[in-house]
């Protein structure tokens, strides 16, 4: 476009440019630089008046940032009949930047001048939004990657496409190892069938268009070595302005080791400390739960009441650290001598409960005297002989737990009354 050689609409032409946000010129470049054409628009952008550019071609030139001074010679050396897009950053007068997409042609006129016609258009919103997406891209990448967690994002159809590096310290596989894993290799059987579970409800919700929900839960994942890690997991769909899933993002917490302090904690608060073994309250929560499911599967379920002979004379002679000393052997010797699925509890003192699962009488009779034998044969040591005395009962249909645990202790009773260092089973 040549507006100053005066074609029918090169006045409609100026006035349509002028009336735009984008600066059109046209800029003489030989035999010397000067602007035949320049919209008002220069003025918005730049801060600089479309006559004074006209005047000095420089007032407008000379706005352009230093750093983009080759790409200005570039655009200003441009070969007749060739055409380019250059982005630089000029300088307003009140001196914030402003960032441009310019695009030029070069023309030679049959006067022998060269010519660049072209428009300039404000990117700044443009560029700063880009470069904040870029940079909270990098910032968020930059989280991911050094988080603590794994996290991990996957397309709809389920294929995982990004694991972060931590992946590696909590289980030992590689990122790329981990994209590549199917949900059966990732998880044990239960864990993988919660996760598989999920996803299925979660793409049926999408394919209909419902509100999907996001899943939190403790969650079993394999490690390269073969254990186990106890991960915490929380699965997000990411849903865009319009409601749609467009991806799924995911967190991943190792818990092992809180996992491992609250069963350690568990421990503690249901064990004896002297003896080791189920203090009363966690072995009545056990007695009570048995009993019930022997009822339901109809089972046999025996108990044995168990009360170590002469125990004062122990704590008054040797005092009572050889007392615990005396209580803690006597419990390591009775489970040693039960079987893997009985438990031993301390009931109070020097009295010991231990259940029987799917035990009758006459078995249970059988390992009481095994308990009385093994503790009476092998003195203790600084201590010489101790001895115990045991009760035992099976429930019966429809008992209750204080009925037949009484019924034990009348048997216990019994054996005492006989002389100690003695068996008996209740009638």
């Amino acid at each position: 476009m040549d507006a100053s050689h005066g074609r029918p609409d090169a006045e409609w032409f100026r006035q349509m440019a002028n009336g735009s946000a984008v600066v059109f010129f046209v800029l003489r470049v030989q035999p010397d630089v000067a602007f035949e054409f320049l919209t008002d628009a220069v003025e918005d952008q730049i801060g600089c008046p479309a006559a004074a550019g006209l005047a000095d071609p420089a007032a407008v030139l000379g706005l352009v940032d230093p750093e983009y001074s080759e790409q200005l010679t570039k655009l200003l050396s441009l070969t007749p009949g060739n055409q380019m897009t250059s982005e630089m950053t000029w300088r307003h007068r009140d001196g914030r930047p402003v960032h441009a997409r310019a695009w030029v042609r070069s023309r030679r006129r049959e006067d022998g001048s060269v010519i660049l016609e072209g428009s300039i258009r404000d990117i700044t919103q443009l560029h700063e939004a880009e470069t904040e997406l870029r940079l909270s891209e990098q910032r968020y990448r930059l989280l991911a990657e050094n988080a603590w967690e794994i996290i991990w994002t996957a397309s709809l159809d389920g294929t995982v496409n990004y694991i972060s590096p931590a992946v590696e310290r909590v289980r030992g596989f590689t990122p790329e190892e981990a994209m590549h894993q199917t949900v059966e290799e990732t998880h044990p059987p239960e864990s993988a069938a919660r996760v598989i579970d999920f996803y299925r409800r979660l793409f049926a919700a999408i394919e209909k268009g419902e509100e999907t929900s996001v899943f939190r839960g403790d969650q079993e994942y394999y490690r390269k070595d073969g254990s186990i890690m106890e991960g915490e997991l929380q699965v997000i769909p990411h849903v865009d302005t319009d409601g749609s899933v467009v991806e799924i993002l995911g967190v991943t917490r190792d818990i092992s080791e809180r996992k491992a302090f609250e069963a350690e904690l568990t421990r503690l608060a249901g064990t004896d400390a002297v003896t080791g073994v189920w203090n009363r309250r966690h072995g009545g929560s056990l007695l009570a739960a048995d009993l019930d499911q022997a009822r339901l599967d109809r089972r046999p379920l025996s108990v044995l009441m168990v009360d170590i002979d002469y125990f004062k004379p122990v704590n008054d002679i040797h005092g009572h650290q050889a007392g615990d000393r005396v209580l803690a052997e006597t419990a390591r010797r009775m489970l040693e001598a039960v079987r893997g699925t009985d438990v031993v509890t301390r009931w109070g003192g020097e009295e010991f409960v231990i259940m029987l699962r799917d035990c009758g009488l006459d078995e249970a009779m059988a390992i009481a005297e095994k308990i009385r034998t093994q503790i009476a044969n092998t003195p203790f040591r600084h201590f010489g002989t101790v001895t115990v005395s045991i009760g035992a009962a099976e429930v019966r249909e429809d008992e209750g737990l204080e009925p037949w645990l009484a019924r034990a202790d009348a048997a216990l009773y019994e054996a005492k009354r006989s002389g100690r260092n003695a068996v008996r089973a209740s009638s």
